[in-house]
Protein backbone atom coordinates (compact mmCIF):
# COMPACT_ATOMS: atom_id res chain seq x y z
CA UNK A 1 0.00 0.00 0.00
CA UNK A 2 1.86 3.49 -0.64
CA UNK A 3 1.47 6.55 0.85
CA UNK A 4 -1.52 7.88 -1.30
CA UNK A 5 -3.69 5.59 -0.10
CA UNK A 6 -2.78 5.32 3.28
CA UNK A 7 -4.00 8.94 3.52
CA UNK A 8 -7.07 8.66 1.32
CA UNK A 9 -7.63 6.09 3.79
CA UNK A 10 -7.50 8.09 7.28
CA UNK A 11 -9.50 10.85 5.30
CA UNK A 12 -12.21 8.42 5.25
CA UNK A 13 -11.38 6.76 9.04
CA UNK A 14 -12.14 10.56 10.05
CA UNK A 15 -14.63 11.40 8.29
CA UNK A 16 -16.68 7.92 9.15
CA UNK A 17 -16.30 8.39 13.09
CA UNK A 18 -17.45 11.79 13.05
CA UNK A 19 -20.32 11.71 11.12
CA UNK A 20 -21.77 8.60 12.86
CA UNK A 21 -20.78 10.43 15.90
CA UNK A 22 -23.05 13.61 15.24
CA UNK A 23 -25.87 10.95 13.95
CA UNK A 24 -25.02 9.19 17.65
CA UNK A 25 -26.15 12.75 19.02
CA UNK A 26 -28.78 13.18 16.61
CA UNK A 27 -30.63 9.86 17.21
CA UNK A 28 -30.45 10.44 21.04
CA UNK A 29 -33.69 11.66 21.78
CA UNK A 30 -35.80 8.66 20.00
CA UNK A 31 -34.94 5.61 19.55
CA UNK A 32 -36.02 2.65 18.41
CA UNK A 33 -34.47 -0.29 20.50
CA UNK A 34 -34.52 -4.30 19.42
CA UNK A 35 -33.73 -7.36 21.06
CA UNK A 36 -30.59 -8.62 19.46
CA UNK A 37 -30.29 -11.74 21.92
CA UNK A 38 -31.06 -12.82 25.27
CA UNK A 39 -29.64 -10.24 26.71
CA UNK A 40 -28.40 -8.32 23.85
CA UNK A 41 -29.71 -5.01 21.99
CA UNK A 42 -29.42 -2.82 18.85
CA UNK A 43 -31.11 0.51 17.95
CA UNK A 44 -32.11 1.99 15.20
CA UNK A 45 -29.26 4.60 15.38
CA UNK A 46 -26.48 1.28 15.54
CA UNK A 47 -27.91 0.24 11.73
CA UNK A 48 -27.88 3.82 10.78
CA UNK A 49 -24.09 4.53 11.55
CA UNK A 50 -23.43 1.11 9.63
CA UNK A 51 -25.47 2.13 7.17
CA UNK A 52 -23.72 5.12 6.52
CA UNK A 53 -19.75 4.21 6.61
CA UNK A 54 -20.27 1.79 4.88
CA UNK A 55 -21.78 3.88 2.31
CA UNK A 56 -19.05 6.12 2.94
CA UNK A 57 -15.97 3.37 2.35
CA UNK A 58 -18.13 1.83 -0.56
CA UNK A 59 -17.96 5.46 -2.03
CA UNK A 60 -13.82 6.18 -1.48
CA UNK A 61 -12.48 2.84 -1.68
CA UNK A 62 -14.40 0.21 -3.99
CA UNK A 63 -11.36 -2.57 -3.70
CA UNK A 64 -11.40 -2.92 -0.19
CA UNK A 65 -13.39 -5.28 2.32
CA UNK A 66 -15.56 -3.94 5.07
CA UNK A 67 -16.95 -6.66 8.09
CA UNK A 68 -19.11 -4.82 10.22
CA UNK A 69 -20.77 -5.53 13.67
CA UNK A 70 -24.45 -5.55 12.36
CA UNK A 71 -24.20 -7.89 9.67
CA UNK A 72 -22.62 -5.45 7.06
CA UNK A 73 -19.70 -8.18 5.02
CA UNK A 74 -17.93 -6.36 1.92
CA UNK A 75 -15.68 -7.97 -0.27
CA UNK A 76 -12.65 -6.55 -1.70
CA UNK A 77 -9.75 -7.76 -3.80
CA UNK A 78 -7.09 -4.85 -2.71
CA UNK A 79 -5.68 -6.27 0.25
CA UNK A 80 -7.52 -3.75 2.52
CA UNK A 81 -10.18 -4.73 5.08
CA UNK A 82 -12.30 -1.78 7.42
CA UNK A 83 -13.37 -3.49 10.80
CA UNK A 84 -16.47 -1.25 11.92
CA UNK A 85 -18.04 -1.29 15.36
CA UNK A 86 -20.68 1.64 14.79
CA UNK A 87 -21.75 1.72 18.01
CA UNK A 88 -19.82 0.30 20.68
CA UNK A 89 -21.67 0.83 23.98
CA UNK A 90 -25.54 0.09 23.13
CA UNK A 91 -26.62 -0.38 26.26
CA UNK A 92 -24.83 2.78 27.69
CA UNK A 93 -26.00 4.78 24.51
CA UNK A 94 -29.85 3.43 25.40
CA UNK A 95 -29.97 4.44 28.67
CA UNK A 96 -28.84 7.51 28.14
CA UNK A 97 -24.58 6.85 29.59
CA UNK A 98 -22.10 9.01 28.21
CA UNK A 99 -19.87 6.16 27.30
CA UNK A 100 -20.37 4.83 23.80
CA UNK A 101 -18.50 5.23 20.64
CA UNK A 102 -17.98 4.34 17.26
CA UNK A 103 -14.54 2.40 16.57
CA UNK A 104 -13.29 2.00 13.15
CA UNK A 105 -9.86 0.04 11.75
CA UNK A 106 -8.28 0.11 8.43
CA UNK A 107 -6.08 -3.27 7.95
CA UNK A 108 -3.31 -3.71 4.92
CA UNK A 109 -2.66 -7.53 4.68
CA UNK A 110 -3.58 -8.27 8.11
CA UNK A 111 -1.94 -5.47 10.44
CA UNK A 112 -4.37 -2.66 11.68
CA UNK A 113 -2.51 0.18 10.14
CA UNK A 114 -5.17 2.88 11.26
CA UNK A 115 -7.70 3.30 14.00
CA UNK A 116 -10.20 6.01 15.12
CA UNK A 117 -12.61 5.58 18.05
CA UNK A 118 -14.75 8.71 18.70
CA UNK A 119 -17.26 9.67 21.79
CA UNK A 120 -19.61 12.22 20.55
CA UNK A 121 -20.95 13.14 23.69
CA UNK A 122 -17.52 14.19 25.27
CA UNK A 123 -15.81 15.28 21.79
CA UNK A 124 -12.68 12.59 22.37
CA UNK A 125 -11.25 11.48 19.38
CA UNK A 126 -8.60 9.07 19.31
CA UNK A 127 -6.88 7.83 16.32
CA UNK A 128 -3.43 6.08 15.74
CA UNK A 129 -1.24 5.06 12.90
CA UNK A 130 1.16 2.03 12.92
CA UNK A 131 4.36 3.36 13.66
CA UNK A 132 3.19 6.94 13.73
CA UNK A 133 1.77 7.24 17.25
CA UNK A 134 -2.05 7.84 18.87
CA UNK A 135 -3.56 11.20 19.69
CA UNK A 136 -6.13 12.22 21.74
CA UNK A 137 -7.75 15.24 19.91
CA UNK A 138 -4.25 15.92 18.63
CA UNK A 139 -2.66 15.68 21.47
CA UNK A 140 -0.10 12.72 21.70
CA UNK A 141 -1.34 9.95 24.17
CA UNK A 142 1.32 7.86 26.42
CA UNK A 143 0.31 4.93 28.71
CA UNK A 144 0.61 4.93 32.68
CA UNK A 145 3.97 4.93 33.78
CA UNK A 146 2.81 2.62 36.89
CA UNK A 147 5.20 -0.54 37.24
CA UNK A 148 3.48 -2.22 40.33
CA UNK A 149 0.06 -4.15 39.78
CA UNK A 150 -1.14 -3.39 43.13
CA UNK A 151 -1.17 0.63 42.46
CA UNK A 152 -3.02 -0.23 38.63
CA UNK A 153 -6.51 0.25 38.23
CA UNK A 154 -8.14 -2.17 35.79
CA UNK A 155 -10.99 -2.26 33.44
CA UNK A 156 -12.86 -5.50 32.07
CA UNK A 157 -16.46 -6.87 31.77
CA UNK A 158 -18.71 -9.41 34.02
CA UNK A 159 -19.83 -11.80 31.26
CA UNK A 160 -18.18 -13.67 28.55
CA UNK A 161 -19.94 -13.24 25.28
CA UNK A 162 -22.68 -12.04 27.43
CA UNK A 163 -22.71 -15.46 29.92
CA UNK A 164 -21.59 -15.41 32.94
CA UNK A 165 -18.53 -17.99 33.46
CA UNK A 166 -17.39 -19.20 36.30
CA UNK A 167 -13.69 -19.06 35.33
CA UNK A 168 -13.74 -15.25 34.44
CA UNK A 169 -15.13 -14.36 37.72
CA UNK A 170 -12.21 -16.16 39.36
CA UNK A 171 -10.20 -14.06 37.21
CA UNK A 172 -11.78 -11.18 38.20
CA UNK A 173 -11.41 -12.02 42.05
CA UNK A 174 -7.88 -12.81 41.72
CA UNK A 175 -7.71 -9.09 40.02
CA UNK A 176 -9.84 -7.01 42.99
CA UNK A 177 -7.25 -8.66 45.13
CA UNK A 178 -3.76 -7.94 43.76
CA UNK A 179 -4.83 -4.57 42.09
CA UNK A 180 -6.24 -0.98 43.10
CA UNK A 181 -9.10 -1.77 41.83
CA UNK A 182 -11.18 -3.09 38.96
CA UNK A 183 -14.22 -1.33 36.51
CA UNK A 184 -16.76 -2.41 34.59
CA UNK A 185 -17.94 0.42 32.23
CA UNK A 186 -19.20 -1.18 28.80
CA UNK A 187 -17.69 0.02 26.57
CA UNK A 188 -14.66 -2.20 24.92
CA UNK A 189 -13.27 0.63 22.47
CA UNK A 190 -13.27 3.07 24.96
CA UNK A 191 -11.60 1.03 27.78
CA UNK A 192 -8.71 0.15 25.25
CA UNK A 193 -8.36 4.07 24.80
CA UNK A 194 -8.30 4.85 28.28
CA UNK A 195 -5.46 2.23 28.62
CA UNK A 196 -3.71 4.20 25.90
CA UNK A 197 -4.37 7.59 27.71
CA UNK A 198 -3.00 6.26 31.29
CA UNK A 199 -6.97 6.39 33.13
CA UNK A 200 -6.50 2.58 33.70
CA UNK A 201 -3.34 0.89 33.15
CA UNK A 202 -5.23 -2.66 31.99
CA UNK A 203 -8.25 -3.99 30.26
CA UNK A 204 -9.50 -7.00 29.74
CA UNK A 205 -11.93 -9.50 27.82
CA UNK A 206 -12.57 -12.96 26.57
CA UNK A 207 -14.87 -13.77 23.64
CA UNK A 208 -14.73 -9.59 21.70
CA UNK A 209 -14.92 -9.45 18.05
CA UNK A 210 -12.51 -7.93 15.51
CA UNK A 211 -14.34 -4.69 15.29
CA UNK A 212 -14.71 -4.48 18.92
CA UNK A 213 -10.52 -4.52 19.48
CA UNK A 214 -8.94 -3.76 16.01
CA UNK A 215 -8.76 0.26 16.65
CA UNK A 216 -8.55 0.30 20.23
CA UNK A 217 -5.63 -2.31 20.72
CA UNK A 218 -3.66 -0.05 17.45
CA UNK A 219 -4.17 3.20 20.38
CA UNK A 220 -2.53 1.24 23.12
CA UNK A 221 -0.02 -0.27 20.96
CA UNK A 222 1.22 3.65 19.40
CA UNK A 223 0.70 5.19 23.00
CA UNK A 224 3.42 2.26 24.76
CA UNK A 225 1.40 -0.26 25.61
CA UNK A 226 1.08 -3.77 24.78
CA UNK A 227 -1.44 -6.08 23.76
CA UNK A 228 -1.96 -9.89 24.26
CA UNK A 229 -3.77 -12.91 24.97
CA UNK A 230 -4.39 -13.81 28.62
CA UNK A 231 -1.12 -16.07 28.49
CA UNK A 232 0.80 -13.29 26.93
CA UNK A 233 1.20 -14.36 23.21
CA UNK A 234 0.42 -11.47 20.47
CA UNK A 235 -3.11 -10.02 20.09
CA UNK A 236 -5.15 -11.34 17.20
CA UNK A 237 -8.36 -9.01 16.66
CA UNK A 238 -10.32 -12.24 15.50
CA UNK A 239 -8.96 -14.16 18.64
CA UNK A 240 -10.33 -14.87 21.59
CA UNK A 241 -8.85 -12.66 24.10
CA UNK A 242 -7.72 -9.32 24.65
CA UNK A 243 -5.08 -8.17 27.17
CA UNK A 244 -4.05 -4.59 27.23
CA UNK A 245 -1.41 -2.68 29.49
CA UNK A 246 0.73 -0.17 30.07
CA UNK A 247 3.51 -2.85 29.65
CA UNK A 248 5.36 -2.63 32.86
CA UNK A 249 2.23 -4.61 34.63
CA UNK A 250 1.80 -6.81 31.92
CA UNK A 251 3.89 -10.05 32.91
CA UNK A 252 2.53 -9.65 36.66
CA UNK A 253 -1.36 -9.79 34.75
CA UNK A 254 -0.19 -13.04 32.52
CA UNK A 255 0.77 -14.65 35.79
CA UNK A 256 -2.25 -13.37 38.06
CA UNK A 257 -4.63 -14.82 35.42
CA UNK A 258 -2.91 -18.23 35.20
CA UNK A 259 -3.71 -18.47 38.70
CA UNK A 260 -7.25 -17.07 38.41
CA UNK A 261 -8.04 -19.60 35.66
CA UNK A 262 -6.86 -22.26 37.98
Amino acid sequence: MGAAELAAAKVTLLRAVREAGALMLEGAGELRVEAKGPTDIVTDVDRRCEALVAALIRGAHPGHALLAEEGTQVSGGSGGLWLLDPLDGTKNYAHGLPRYACSLAFTWGGATVLGAVYNPSTAELFVAEQGGGATLNGATLRVSATVELASALVGSALTVQRRYVPEHFARLAALTSASQGVRVQGCAALDLCDVARGRLEAYLEEGLDPWDTAAGALIVREAGGAVTTFSGLPHDPFGAQTLASNGPIGEALVALLAVGAG
